[in-house]
Order: C-alpha cells, then structure tokens, then sequence
C-alpha cells in the first residue's frame, strides 16, 4: 500500500534540464525522499509504506510501486537516485583488516562476511573506507559495511522497473556522518563524536579530521548511557540527532554524567528529529563506507585506469606539442643567426685577414727578437778586441760562426796577442788554430803572422733590439784591420 504526503496537482513529465539526483533513504517498511523538485511542503519530502520485502524472489513489488509514484510526482523519466539503507537492511562497523587494494579488500570482505558481521546470512554486498592512517607494521583500520546481496539486488531491479538509474548504495550511517560534518563543521578538523537516537538503538559515530573511524551500537535511550560516557569520555564533544523521545532522553542521561550534547540550530534542526529524511538530504554525500559488488569495485578501478592513461596520453602529446613548438622556435632563431652572420660575413673576413697578417708579423718580429737576443755584438766585440791588443799588432781578417772566432794578424810577438786577447774577457778559450810564422813585410821588416781561434761567451738580455753591421775596425795604431765572414 503506498500513500502519499502530499497529493500530486500537476503531473510534470517532461524530463528536467539538468540532471537532479534524487536522495531515497529505505527501510523494510517505509520509503523517505528528498528532492528539490518536492515544493509541496517545507520539508521538501516524500514518504511511502512499504511492505517487507518478500522472502524469497528477486522483486519487491511495493518498492516498484512506490518509485513509480515518486517519478509521477517528480515528473521525471530516467532518473537518477541515491539510496541510503536505514537498519536493519545494512550492518556498519570498524575492523582491523591487513593492508590490502581495494580489490583485494572487496573480495575479503565478500568472502568472509558472516566472519566479520554478526547479521552477515548468504551473499553479501560490502563495501569499505579507511578509518586514519595505518602505523608501520599495524593492521589498516577501516569502517566496513555489509548488506544482504539480494536485498540490494531487488532494490536494485526495483528502481531499473520504474525508470530510474541508481547511483549509489550506502549505509544510511554514512549519510548521517555527511550530515553531522555538515551542521557542526568543527568536526571537520577536531576529533569528535556524534550520537544518533533512533526508537530501537542508539548509535555511536566518531569522527577524526573529517573522516569516520568508528562506529559503535547501544540500546536506544538512557539504557546504556553510562557506557556512553565511558567510551567518549568526560571531556568529548557530543553531537546528537535522533528522534525526539530517545534524544531528550539519552541528552538528560548524558548531562547527568557532565556531558552537553550539541543540538543542531538552523534550516536542518526539524530534520535532525528525523533520521531517514537526513539520510535521504544526505545520500549520495556519504563520508564512510559505500556498498559495492566485486563486479562495481573492478569496473571502476577500470575505469579508473582509464581515466589515468587518458591523462598519461594527454601529457605525453602536451610534451610533444611543447617540444615542437621549443624545436621550431630553435629553428627560427638559427635562421635568425644565420642571416645575421652572412650580413657581417664581409666585415669579419676583413678583420680576419688583418688580424691573419698582424699575426704573421708579431711572429717574424718575435723570431728577429729572439735570433737578435741570442746574437753575439759583433761590433762590440770587434771594437773590444782592437782595444785589446798591443800597439805593435794589427788584425789582417775576423772569421766568426755561431760562437766561434777565428781572427788572423800581424804583430812583432803574437805572444803579446794572445795574453791581451785572455786578459780581455770579451773572448774565452784563447788558442792558436795554426802555428805561428815569421813573414817578411814590404818594408823589410819582419812580424809574426798568427792564427787565434777563441769562443765568445753566451751574451747578457739586451735591450737593444737593432743589429750592428759587422766593420773592421782599427787598430790602436791608427792601421785599418780587414775584416773577413
């Protein structure tokens, strides 16, 4: 039997301009949904009985027929839904799991469902979300979620018979986390807890930067409040929703301990007393665990990777875009170099060849200089060698090759010659290179012909860089002295 909070005044059924996910919380006896599009009331809600559903089979008829009248009243065709599972239909608490993939968590929570959830019976859709970080070493804290497979199967088959696609299968807790971190924004970035008062149960829920690490179910009201206190502790900060009877309740046991629990202010406050409307305003929005078949979890991941290899695929030709555009623009400038250099082409050969002859000339000047620096000083050494010898003695001829001189003359004693030229110092190794003769001269007179060969020693740096020319000079008589090279 399926009735109405409000009756439908036009029946819209053109489908809506934008895409609208509509938010359904279920329950085994009654539909919540929350749309935008419900402008009937202040509430924006829409309610519907249900019968349980069946036993056995793969259809919930009253489930059918309430989604269809959902979409009549929506107007909508092919839509979209979000769906919370209210209790009992889902099972919500924190496990310590080994570090695993999603993939690899999916299958062990599938596989091992009746091991980690009391209510666990059959196949079941599970679903996980990390609950903090996990210490080296440690086992991975995660808020795990279970629900019977054929129930989501027949929710699943119920919604595709009335037209509408759905999105996402959660726990309603967490639709009712996304609500808390919504009203009390503080639990976004501080460690706080949140109670939910429903007519048969209280639960738990704690919260740490924004996430959910835990879940936690008592007996609805005061019954268990002490334990409450307990697991919160006396300095905790307490957020509470729930219906009113066990919410004033468990807020009175919970004072008694020295705890105040925060009440919602604001356009969510009346719908705070009504948890399947919250989860409907808040499906699709879960911060917790999402119930998902293997099938759900690989495709995704599929999809996934994908979207990553599209991304890979994108960089890649931006890479290669960018590196085209670097190669053209180093392109451009070589011509942009080349054409400079052949307008200065005429210029920079000019100055080469300059530069090409200066060169030539700095090496011819620096291999004279060096030829000169290495050079005895003849004249010097003619001048200092006339100087030297005895009045009575003349030189006929100088014979000089590198460092070698050989002079040939004329005295009455060439012995007197050879001791000036060793006392002079200007030559060095003074010997005679052939015997010495006594010659007849024109006028009767008869002198020593003889043969000197001495070495000039290596000379000092000079700083004239100009040659004398080799001359004979004269001998202290005032007697020309031949000179031979």
């Amino acid at each position: 039997m399926v009735t109405n909070t409000q009756s439908a005044t036009t029946t819209r059924l053109s489908a809506p301009k934008k895409r609208i996910v509509t938010g359904v919380a279920i329950s085994p006896t009654e539909i919540c949904a929350a749309d935008i599009r419900l402008r009937g009331n202040a509430e924006r809600a829409w309610r519907a009985t249900l019968e349980p559903p069946p036993t056995d089979g793969v259809s919930w008829p009253s489930l059918v027929s309430a989604l269809s009248a959902l979409a009549t009243e929506l107007g909508a065709r092919d839509g979209f839904l979000a769906i919370s599972l209210m209790p009992p239909l889902t099972e919500v608490r924190r496990l310590e799991l080994p570090p695993l993939n999603d993939v690899e968590l999916q299958r062990l929570l599938a596989r091992n469902a009746s091991r980690y959830f009391v209510n666990a019976r059959g196949a079941q859709v599970v679903g996980a979300a990390a609950a903090g970080r996990r210490p080296r070493g440690a086992p991975s804290p995660v808020v795990a979620a279970a629900a019977s497979a054929r129930h989501v199967a027949m929710i699943r088959t119920a919604a595709q018979q009335a037209g509408w696609s759905v999105e996402s299968v959660a726990p309603a807790e967490s639709a009712w986390s996304a609500a808390m971190l919504a009203m009390w924004p503080a639990a976004a970035r501080q460690s706080v807890w949140g109670l939910v008062a429903l007519r048969d149960r209280t639960d738990l829920m704690q919260f740490d930067g924004g996430r959910l690490v835990g879940v936690r179910r008592f007996r609805a009201g005061a019954a268990d409040a002490a334990m409450i206190v307990d697991a919160v502790g006396p300095s905790a900060r307490v957020g509470m929703i729930g219906v009113n009877p066990q919410r004033r309740e468990l807020t009175a046991a919970v004072a008694s301990h020295g705890i105040t629990a925060l009440s919602p202010n604001g356009e969510w406050a009346h719908a705070t007393e009504m948890p399947d409307l919250l989860a409907a305003n808040f499906a699709g929005r879960e911060v917790g665990p999402v119930l998902r078949g293997e099938e759900a979890v690989i495709v995704e991941r599929a999809r996934a990777q994908r979207a990553a290899w599209l991304v890979v695929a994108a960089a890649v030709l931006m890479l290669a875009l960018s590196a085209g555009v670097e190669l053209w623009g180093v392109h451009r400038q070589l011509e942009i170099v080349r054409a400079e250099r052949e307008r200065i082409r005429p210029q920079i050969a000019s100055t080469l060849l300059g530069r090409t002859n200066v060169d030539a000339t700095s090496r011819n000047l620096a291999s004279l200089t060096a030829v000169e620096r290495e050079s005895p000083r003849w004249s010097s050494i003619i001048t200092t060698l006339s100087q030297a010898i005895t009045d009575d003695a003349y030189l006929t001829a100088i014979r000089a090759r590198n460092d070698s001189l050989v002079v040939d003359g004329l005295a009455e004693h060439a012995s007197r010659v050879f001791d000036a030229l060793q006392r002079s110092k200007v030559v060095v190794d003074v010997k005679s290179a052939s015997p010495v003769r006594r010659e007849l001269q024109d006028d009767g007179t008869a002198l020593d012909h003889f043969t000197i060969a001495a070495r000039v020693p290596a000379p000092k740096a000079q700083t004239t860089s100009t040659t004398q020319p080799v001359a004979a000079p004269t001998s202290a008589g005032g007697r020309a002295v031949g000179a031979r090279r």
